[in-house]
């Protein structure tokens, strides 16, 4: 199998993750020790249970000594759980635990099948997405894969930034997408398509995912404007000059930076939330009109009703009667993504056009998927 991010042993596969939910024992998300019931919204097991406890009730702080990459590469069949406190406490933090959804006795009280089928579902979305934004975070790669070669699992090494490697807007532009591309790859319907399938719905809906999936962490960085990992704006001096934008008159630019983050400011959009609206956007149905994709449509359009299903579930436990308000609110930040993603591919066309003639260039994904 491929160096890809699919491959590293941080995530178990799909098939030991049903295991984990139907038989016991099950394992920890956290540090894949046995665990036997959800803690705060997460299965975890006792101990990352009641250490989750104490950093929240105690407001203990930690700061790590290793570039927060402590838990990358860390596995059911590693031999030590790493010891860093603040690796181990983010990674928490991205599974979604939250020690009010004990005292409200919020979606994870598994009360039945049903409810158990929806932890399920929110839990293994949550640790993909905990695991992309880790190597979005700390990985890069030098290669320039297509968008095919990816759904073909051709060999793509990835390495740990080392703290002097700076990247410019358009490499972390790359890696954003080669690493939702990465997470939409490895959900388990996608084994069920053809290539051709796949390419169809990671051209229509992978940009998408990921231009929602940075606004969603810059509103959990508290920013009020997208900005690159690193912190770096995404429409540097010379982007800007290029385009002809002067500071102080780029409102168009502003927009692209500002608009999606601002809709989930005023909705306060959750991490469980963000991932499934990411799925239920990815698998659109409508996109296998022809006759002969029947089958395809069939697939997605399953994936698509079991996504929506749970992201209602999950409005309904949480904000019970409020619940099927919250829910069309949510599926109404799709039109909004749309909008946006039709403004960055205008903005994008015009930059290609004054790219003409400069040592500027793209990534294959990007010149496939904007």
């Amino acid at each position: 199998m491929s160096e890809s991010l699919s491959s590293s042993p941080e995530f178990p596969s799909s098939e030991s993750r049903n295991l984990c939910v139907f038989f016991d024992p099950r394992k920890c998300l956290v540090c894949y020790r046995p665990a036997y019931c959800n803690n705060y919204g997460a299965l975890t097991c006792d101990a990352c249970k009641m250490f989750f406890r104490r950093v929240v009730t105690e407001h203990l702080n930690y700061n790590c000594k290793h570039k927060n990459c402590c838990f990358l590469g860390y596995s059911e069949v590693s031999d030590s759980i790493p010891k860093c406190k603040s690796c181990r406490y983010q990674r928490c933090l991205d599974l979604g635990m939250n020690y009010a959804i004990r005292e409200k006795k919020r979606l994870m009280q598994l009360q039945n099948r049903r409810d158990a089928e929806v932890a399920a579902i929110i839990s293994g979305l949550l640790c993909q997405d905990s695991h992309r934004t880790q190597i979005l975070t700390s990985c890069f790669t030098i290669m320039n894969p297509s968008l095919e070669e990816m759904v073909e699992k051709v060999n793509v090494k990835i390495h740990v930034k080392v703290p002097k490697e700076s990247l410019r807007p358009q490499d972390w532009s790359f890696f954003a997408l080669y690493t939702t591309v990465d997470f939409l790859l490895n959900l388990e319907f996608m084994k069920e398509l053809q290539t051709s399938e796949k390419l169809i719905l990671l051209r229509h809906s992978a940009s998408k995912c990921s231009l929602f999936g940075g606004a969603m962490r810059t509103y959990r960085e508290k920013k009020d404007r997208m900005t690159t990992v690193d912190g770096q704006d995404i429409y540097p001096d010379e982007m800007r000059k290029l385009l002809g934008y002067e500071k102080g008159t780029d409102e168009f630019l502003n927009r692209i930076r500002s608009f999606v983050v601002s809709k989930i400011v005023e909705m306060s959009v959750t991490a469980e939330e963000c991932v499934l609206i990411g799925a239920i956007m990815f698998c659109n149905p409508a996109l296998f009109y022809e006759p002969d994709n029947s089958r395809a449509r069939s697939i997605v359009a399953a994936q698509q009703q079991k996504y929506s299903d749970t992201l209602f579930q999950y409005c309904i436990h949480t904000y019970q009667q409020n619940g099927p308000t919250r829910f069309t609110d949510l599926l109404s930040l799709c039109p909004i993504i749309q909008r946006n993603f039709e403004d960055l591919q205008y903005l994008t066309m015009v930059f290609r056009l004054a790219m003409k003639g400069t040592s500027m260039q793209f990534r294959k994904i990007v010149e496939e998927l904007i």
